[in-house]
């Protein structure tokens, strides 16, 4: 009885054990989760834009003087040289005045070189005057000196002696004369036209010369800098053909605009709340429908200082003038097209990057789950630079770990789980 009894008890265990057994193996699979393995790449931010093509210099070129069209050197598109002249303006009334201007110019030049020999000449002849009157002084001294030894020595009479005193007084005053005359003459310009007022009428005149002869260059129309003809003013007769040669001009009339042959620029607003992000320097990569299949790089150049209100007038937001250098200008790029601007406000060569769905956050910490044998793991990272679609991840994962693309709900630590890899690869930029 006992010996049966204990074969019943072992039989049930065995039962026990394959009814386990049989429970384990029918177990229902892990959390089917999808995944992807984290590896090293570039990451980028971009900041969307929309901008306009330009040169980034260019002037319009108007006639400074009114006339008729003398010639005309250049059409539009032709390569040009700072100094080239371009066209001509003809006006005789202006090469009139300069003429006249440059001759009176000459004769108050000739004016001064005149006074100054008169000025001279007079100034030897009031020191000739000097001089001949300290040589009678000179005498009138020796010779009341000898009659006044005669006088002692009783050989002339006194009437001699005053006759002669007389005399070197005469003499003397003659002297003062002189002397006074050639300094009131410095001061007079010795009696004709002072050198001083023939070069003030010179200075006057030159001013004048000047006015004249610049009006006259203005006749020249020249080219400020080296660079690209892009419009010539219309014939008034005739829109579709340029201005001809004989028509009439006005002064301040645009003639011609000129562009600078450089590279390209893109002008571009950016929002006044994106602004932050934006540095000189920084990448940018250029698109455009008027150039499909084409991608330029360029960089940051300009940061306006001022934020100004959008062009948009449905919008009440503000924006900033931002400038795009491009690298290179290719042939197709043409001033004012249309552009779509990607600014890199975030340009990292290496980094580690996870998908924003994968990130978790609880009690300010961010967490991501990373898959092992078939289990996920709760793991701490610690989060860099952060774009639309993913964020980089500074710490806490390796290259190689296999990490859950998206959240789950109910996904816990320690669950098991049946990864399935991403469809595509996984962007590595935002």
């Amino acid at each position: 009885m006992r010996q049966r009894n204990l074969l019943i008890v072992l039989a049930a265990l065995a039962a026990l054990i394959a009814i386990a057994v049989f429970a384990r193996g029918a177990r229902q699979p892990g959390l089917v989760v999808t995944t992807a393995t984290v590896a090293y790449g570039p990451f980028v931010v971009k900041l969307a834009e929309n901008g306009v093509v330009m040169s980034p210099r260019s002037e319009t070129i108007p006639s400074l003087v009114a006339g008729n069209l003398e010639s005309l050197n250049v059409h539009e598109g032709a390569r040009v040289y700072a100094g080239e002249l371009l066209a001509t303006v003809y006006n005789p009334a202006l090469a009139y005045a300069a003429a006249g201007s440059q001759a009176d110019y000459s004769s108050s030049v000739a004016d001064v070189g005149t006074a100054q020999v008169n000025e001279q000449n007079a100034r030897v002849q009031y020191q000739a005057q000097v001089d001949t009157a300290k040589s009678s002084l000179d005498l009138a001294q020796r010779i009341y000196d000898e009659d006044v030894t005669l006088f002692n020595n009783q050989a002339i009479s006194r009437n001699q002696l005053d006759t002669d005193r007389a005399k070197l007084d005469q003499a003397r005053v003659a002297y003062q004369q002189a002397v006074e005359q050639l300094r009131l003459g410095a001061v007079s310009g010795y009696g004709v036209a002072s050198v001083r007022s023939a070069q003030a009428n010179a200075r006057k005149a030159a001013i004048l010369n000047a006015q004249d002869q610049q009006q006259l260059g203005f006749t020249r129309i020249t080219a400020p800098f080296d660079g690209i003809i892009q419009s010539v003013a219309a014939d008034a007769a005739d829109p579709l053909r340029p201005i001809r040669v004989g028509a009439p001009v006005i002064a301040g009339q645009s003639l011609f605009t000129i562009a600078a042959n450089e590279r390209y620029i893109v002008r571009a607003e950016v929002d006044e709340q994106d602004i932050i992000n934006v540095r000189v320097g920084q990448r940018a990569l250029i698109t455009g429908e008027d150039f499909p299949g084409h991608t330029i790089q360029g960089h940051v150049a300009q940061i306006a200082p001022i934020a100004t209100k959008s062009t948009d007038t449905t919008s009440t937001a503000k924006q900033v003038l931002t400038t795009i250098q491009l690298d290179t200008s290719p042939g197709f790029l043409k001033d004012g097209m249309n552009a779509d601007v990607d600014i890199l406000t975030t340009d990292l060569r290496r980094a580690l990057s996870v998908p924003n769905a994968a990130i978790s956050t609880q009690n300010g910490a961010s967490y991501v789950f990373v898959v092992d044998r078939g289990v996920a793991h709760k793991r701490r990272v610690t989060l860099g630079a952060a774009g639309d679609t993913r964020t980089v991840v500074l710490s806490g994962l390796s290259p190689g770990d296999t990490i859950v693309t998206q959240t789950y709900p109910t996904l816990s630590d320690g669950a098991h789980v049946a990864p399935t890899t991403s469809p595509s690869p996984l962007p590595l930029s935002t």
